[in-house]
């Protein structure tokens, strides 16, 4: 029995919580103004009568100016879910 093998678990484990906690330090670190771009009157009518003059060239640039956020997550994702990709592939304790 090999020691990757043998210690494959604990490895995968130690990964999984890095990613986690790289992942938490990143997204406390970020500033992510939610509430920046909103509007005083959206809560009084449900459906503009009229558009609103700039809420979505706001919208757009609050969405690209905070993309590293979102990629970072989608890589947490594809981390994860490759790891437990391998985890489920691995050979059994009998088989070699």
């Amino acid at each position: 029995m090999s020691k990757m093998f043998r210690y494959g678990n604990v490895a995968a484990a130690f990964t999984i919580v890095l990613a986690l906690l790289v992942f938490s330090w990143l997204s406390v670190g970020a500033d992510f103004p939610v509430f920046e771009f909103t509007s005083d009157t959206l809560n009084r009518q449900l459906v503009p009568v009229e558009p609103y003059d700039d809420i979505a060239s706001l919208a757009s640039r609050f969405l690209w100016d905070n993309r590293a956020l979102d990629l970072t997550g989608q890589a947490f994702v594809i981390v994860a879910s490759v790891i437990c990709c391998l985890a489920l592939l691995k050979l059994g304790e009998g088989s070699h």
